[in-house]
């Protein structure tokens, strides 16, 4: 069993602020800024927060509620604070995944690690880049076959590497705007 969801990550994020209940959480998701990049409904964190505690990522405490039923409060184990802070400096491999990831490891990034902000970006870049070498690479390998499907190859090949360059600028300017001191 490993992470497959982006909303895991933000899970450890932000049990690596504070220990909190899952309604707490919910909260953050749906009212923070956290919540314009992963969408997540209740029953899916309660899902996500079962997961993590079988691998061990995260732990509960209960917490006495008076006449009501306890609450759990969740809190980051070793293992799960270790796998997310490695986690957080790593480049995304597919451009795809900057929507969503790379903006989740930048949220973060600048919440505990400001100062490693910048190499993130830097990481991103070369990833792009080299991500970009690739896709050109496959552009001269496709025949000049005029059928339907090679014609099809071609569109989809170039939208993919129009979008890693316009990704790359916005990173770029992304790394400009952190470098000027505000």
């Amino acid at each position: 069993m490993q992470i497959s969801e982006p909303a895991e990550y933000v899970i450890l994020g932000l049990l690596k602020g504070k220990s909190m209940h899952g309604y707490e959480m919910f909260q953050q998701f749906q009212s923070g800024a956290l919540g314009q990049i992963v969408h997540i409904e209740m029953s899916q964190l309660y899902a996500f927060l079962k997961k993590l505690e079988r691998m061990t990522y995260i732990e509960a405490d209960l917490e006495p509620q008076g006449m009501r039923p306890p609450r759990k409060i969740f809190h980051l184990t070793e293992e799960g604070q270790s796998t997310f802070l490695h986690w957080l400096t790593l480049p995304v491999e597919k451009p795809r995944d900057i929507r969503i990831l790379f903006l989740v490891k930048l949220y973060f990034v600048q919440l505990y690690l400001p100062a490693q902000t910048l190499y993130l970006i830097e990481q991103q870049i070369q990833a792009c880049a080299h991500f970009l070498e690739h896709l050109e690479a496959k552009h001269f390998t496709i025949t000049d076959q005029a059928n339907d499907e090679a014609f099809f190859n071609h569109v989809v090949l170039r939208s993919r590497i129009h979008q890693t360059h316009s990704l790359l600028e916005w990173l770029h300017e992304l790394q400009n705007e952190l470098a000027i001191p505000h």
